[in-house]
């Protein structure tokens, strides 16, 4: 196989496989940090922790239990339902440094991967819960990330994926909808 092929098929590979690993990274924060209390002796006493399991699992839940779709709002009051790129881009440098021992291509190309999976996460959760109407919004695949995310507000100890639900599926963590659900998610315009 010719150089050039080669190199583009690694970084194909690299990219899908890091692809699955923020999958597999936003199942276990959504489902470690944003679900469950902070119990070790660690994270008890740290202010951040908190604010991150309380703005979602109480307020979020909260806000977006009896209805999924809300009003858009200004920006800079959709903090709350939203990743900060730049927080993941500082975040992914420690993993970086950990693929480097095996891989300059998957070190370079991991950061890229946080930064996009961020940027569609927050493109795709807005659209669920603040919809505009994104050139998106009608698409097959959307649709089916919608009814999941929405049956995760009904039961919060399932699909904890957003953008792209591996780690649901890896975990065993898939909800199944039930007939309630399915008349919810018509009510939504998301069947």
């Amino acid at each position: 196989m010719p150089q050039f092929f080669q190199q583009a098929f690694q970084i194909v590979a690299w990219f899908l496989g890091l692809v699955v690993l923020m999958s597999l990274i936003e199942h276990w924060a959504h489902s470690r940090l944003m679900h469950k209390k902070p119990r070790n002796f660690l994270t008890q006493k740290a202010p951040a922790r908190w604010r991150m399991f309380d703005s979602h699992a109480i307020v979020h839940h909260r806000q977006y239990f009896k209805s999924f779709h809300d009003e858009p709002v200004p920006h800079g009051e959709d903090r709350g339902i939203q990743l900060n790129v730049w927080e993941g881009l500082v975040e992914s440098l420690p993993v970086s440094a950990i693929l480097a021992f095996f891989s300059l291509t998957g070190a370079a190309l991991f950061p890229v991967v946080v930064c996009l999976h961020h940027l569609a996460w927050n493109q795709i959760h807005m659209e669920m819960h603040k919809p505009e109407g994104r050139f998106f919004a009608g698409w097959p695949l959307y649709k089916h990330l919608a009814r999941h995310h929405f049956l995760h507000h009904r039961h919060p100890d399932k699909n904890f994926n957003v953008a792209l639900p591996i780690g649901d599926l890896l975990f065993g963590t898939m909800a199944r909808a039930n007939a309630d659900d399915r008349l919810a998610m018509e009510r939504e315009g998301i069947a």
